[in-house]
């Protein structure tokens, strides 16, 4: 009988395992390069990544080969590694270790899970947190958030199966204080701060002060050292005071104090830990209630998690500086909260109220996708909604929403067999939500959330991309400038994206206007220049030639259309 047993939770978790990895190779690897990188933060670590694939400089890797990048190289000794095992240098390889890292993230919070509740718990706390508006974006981001999570979730893993006794192998501790050490790689400190908070809190609430001087005191610490100050202190003597300035005092000491120019009030994630968590942050409201209305006296277990979600969203709110995304490393635990919720929510009294409530917005949703899916079946046209509204807009997003549309177009059936069955599924989960089937309505919101994820990755954000991107245009400008020939950028813009997508650094003239003036259309190099710019050069001169190449993206900042001329220079 127990063979038996035993038998069927392995192969549970064999099918678990499997539909997990069926869920990331749906939601994530599909997109890794379908969409080119067209913001700020995408292309700067990819410049790092092209520094080591093409210097071989691993240890201190730089941005066009002389800037001091603002994150350590864990994120980018990983992207390098893909691209060197696959001989190719793209969006799709540089993105890749993010879409494997949150893979990962959710196989350890299944596994946590199954340890702490259930298999069917477990399972539904990792499909949570990997439908999870934030998750999937940064599963899909060239950026090294991923990869702390990824190292921060392993770390406290490690701990809290440690302090349990899941892993009797004294070695294990070892491994937990090599993890901490790398962890510290991806973004700084915080990969030993953020576990630190969590497992020091939880083992003092817990009485449990020997441990804290078990896990303080282990010789284990040493190889936390060695992995985390030892890459420190070689790129501290190789890049002196201006790498320590940078990495340690502006993107840490700085940031947290000062802000660093990401400065917001303490209040500022209340709205961002609910939106960014959507769909699921529909129900956060009534879980906190019930998770904090009687304060710590929860058992150890469900403590462990609700003092990594509570620790690490105060030491985000208490610190200066702000970005929605910081908040990534706790959605883990907040995930397997939600799963024990669903799966032991009440459906009477005021919880009854507030799910009916929800059940009214899933009843509009799912009422204007029918509408949206009728019309488009009656008028051939998907995007037929966009028509009243097109009016109304401003001339630059009148032409965001006209990609938008054409984008729809390409996809017909497609689309409204997706939008139908949303519509549906919408409508569904309101007789759900209504009659208090609190389980089903969780695997609802699991399908719901992976045909939105599936619309978002596959039209919407291909239009947005597209419209800000410069991979054309240097596709353009590469096919027109040989690699001999002599190539220049001018004019304030990102030009982090203009670099990475030529594939070699670009000297960056810094000249007045009116130095340029003279230059512009003489000679046998080329200069890549904001469009404003020449606007400017043509005025002054009124007699020069029009642009060789004009660029139909924006830029990271959505104001820089760039022009390629010819130009003397030196």
């Amino acid at each position: 009988m127990r063979n038996l047993l035993s038998q069927r939770i392995e192969h549970s978790s064999i099918l678990h395992v499997v539909l997990l990895a069926g869920l990331c190779g749906v939601l994530y690897f599909p997109y890794l390069g379908s969409i080119p990188f067209f913001d700020k933060g995408e292309p700067r670590e990819a410049l790092a990544v092209q520094d080591i694939v093409q210097r071989g400089e691993w240890l201190v890797p730089l941005k066009r080969a002389t800037d001091i990048p603002s994150k350590p190289p864990l994120f980018h000794w990983s992207a390098a590694l893909v691209t060197r095992l696959t001989g190719s240098l793209t969006e799709a390889t540089i993105r890749f270790p993010s879409a494997l890292y949150a893979t990962l993230g959710l196989f350890l919070i299944y596994w946590l899970g199954r340890k702490i509740f259930d298999a069917k718990t477990a399972l539904l706390g990792a499909a949570i947190l990997g439908t999870m508006m934030v998750y999937q974006d940064q599963a899909l981001s060239a950026r090294v958030d991923m990869t702390l999570c990824f190292f921060v979730t392993l770390s406290l893993v490690l701990f809290y199966s440690l302090y349990r006794g899941h892993l009797k192998n004294p070695w294990w501790f070892y491994v937990f204080y090599i993890i901490v050490g790398i962890g510290t790689l991806a973004k700084g400190p915080l990969g030993l701060v953020l576990p630190g908070l969590v497992a020091g809190s939880f083992a003092l609430l817990e009485r449990r002060r020997d441990l804290v001087r078990k896990f303080a005191f282990h010789p284990g610490v040493v190889l936390t050292v060695v992995f985390a100050a030892g890459w420190y202190v070689i790129a501290v003597t190789r890049g002196g005071e201006g790498f320590f300035d940078r990495q340690i005092l502006q993107e840490n000491l700085s940031r947290f104090v000062g802000g660093s120019g990401h400065s917001h009030p303490v209040y500022y994630y209340i709205p961002y830990l609910f939106t960014q968590s959507l769909l699921w942050g529909l129900f956060l409201p009534v879980l906190l209630w019930d998770l904090f209305k009687n304060g710590f006296r929860s058992g150890g277990d469900v403590l462990f998690l609700k003092l990594w979600f509570l620790i690490m969203f105060l030491f985000f709110s208490v610190s200066v500086g702000k970005r929605p995304v910081y908040l990534l490393p706790l959605y883990p635990a907040l995930s397997l909260l939600l799963a024990e919720w669903f799966y032991h929510a009440s459906s009477s009294g005021k919880a009854r109220l507030i799910t009916r409530s929800i059940g009214v917005l899933t009843a509009m949703t799912g009422g204007l996708l029918l509408v949206i899916t009728l019309g488009a079946l009656w008028s051939h046209d998907p995007g037929w909604f966009f028509a009243p509204i097109e009016v109304l807009l401003k001339p630059k997003d009148r032409a965001n929403v006209l990609a938008v549309r054409t984008q729809l177009e390409n996809f017909g059936w497609i689309f409204t067999l997706l939008s139908v069955s949303a519509a549906f599924l919408w409508l569904s989960l309101t007789r759900l939500l209504w009659v208090g089937q609190m389980r089903a309505v969780a695997h609802r919101l699991v399908v719901i959330s992976i045909i939105h994820g599936i619309i978002g990755w596959s039209v919407v954000m291909p239009v947005i991309a597209q419209q800000r991107s410069y991979r054309d245009f240097m596709a353009e400008v590469n096919e027109r400038v040989k690699p001999e020939d002599k190539l220049y950028i001018y004019g304030r813009f990102n030009s982090d994206p203009v670099v990475f997508y030529r594939g070699r650094a670009i000297e960056e003239l810094e000249q007045p206007v009116a130095m340029m003036i003279g230059k512009v259309a003489n000679g046998d190099g080329y200069v890549i220049m904001p469009e404003r710019a020449l606007k400017e050069i043509q005025k002054a001169t009124g007699n020069l030639p029009q642009a060789l190449l004009k660029s139909e993206g924006t830029g990271p900042e959505n104001d820089a259309r760039l022009v390629l001329v010819p130009a003397g220079v030196p």
